[in-house]
């Protein structure tokens, strides 16, 4: 059985080795540094199994697996992991084979036994490899990085939200606008606050949220309160209320 290991992490990458060699000492096994590496060696290299890390610098574990699957022969994927609850519950919903770092060989010889079943059941490897595809396919979906927005004639866009430059709550409707174009959206500033956190946003004043990557200058305005000069085309300056300069202060470390 030929298997490849990918890991940013060399003790990681040496325990998991040690271990498999241990309980399989015919196994072969190779190592890759990183998913680029990964796909560039199995490229040219062909394994009956990869172990991969989640979280990896440049494509994570789940981008990886993603290319893997679109190979004439994929590999079995087995993923590998730090704690997390989300993720373990995840896997386990998908019935998909994961193991947890800190490595166990008791939990590491159990997933031997379902690989090499795997590996000589074609069947029972082909369901295995189309469930990961449905649930990677579910993950990136997820994780969209776009909002819905409406054009003039009422057709719809994906915008990404690295193109929204601010959104602005006006006449019951809420407007996003990018560098030079605005687009309606069918959502609530309280529904965008709460989604576009994570990602960089940040709410400025009641009638509008703001992408921090393109504010171009703070100016200081009145009784504490600041005026946005954002890097749009115009130019345009937004207020900024005391209450949420606060905020923005404290999550930048503004000082």
């Amino acid at each position: 059985m030929k298997i490849l290991i990918t890991d940013d992490e060399a003790p990681a990458r040496g325990e998991l080795r040690y271990i498999l060699e241990q309980l399989e000492p015919s196994l072969s096994c190779t190592e890759a540094r990183n998913g680029e590496e990964a796909l560039a060696s199995l490229s040219h290299t062909q394994v009956d199994v990869v172990f991969l890390d989640i979280q990896m610098p440049g494509q994570n574990g789940l981008s990886v697996a993603s290319s893997l699957l679109d190979l004439p022969d994929p590999p079995l994927i087995v993923f590998a992991t730090a704690y997390d609850e989300h993720a373990v519950q995840a896997f386990e919903l998908e019935a998909l084979d994961y193991v947890l770092k800190p490595f166990n060989e008791k939990r590491l010889a159990q997933t031997l036994e379902r690989i090499q079943q795997s590996l000589e059941d074609k069947t029972l490897l082909r369901e295995q490899q189309a469930v990961l595809r449905s649930y990677l396919q579910k993950s990136q979906i997820k994780n969209l990085s776009k909002l819905w927005v409406e054009l003039e004639n009422e057709n719809r866009i994906l915008l990404d939200y690295a193109q929204i430059y601010w959104l602005e709550a006006k006449e019951k409707r809420v407007i996003a606008h990018t560098f030079e174009n605005q687009y309606l959206l069918r959502y609530t500033l309280k529904e965008l606050e709460d989604l576009l956190l994570e990602h960089g946003f940040l709410r400025v004043h009641k009638g509008s949220i703001v992408n921090l990557n393109h504010i171009a200058e703070v100016i200081p305005w009145f009784s504490g309160n600041y005026r946005l000069r954002m890097s749009n085309k115009t130019l345009t300056e937004l207020d900024m209320s005391r209450r949420y300069a606060a905020q923005l202060k404290a999550l930048t470390g503004w000082r």
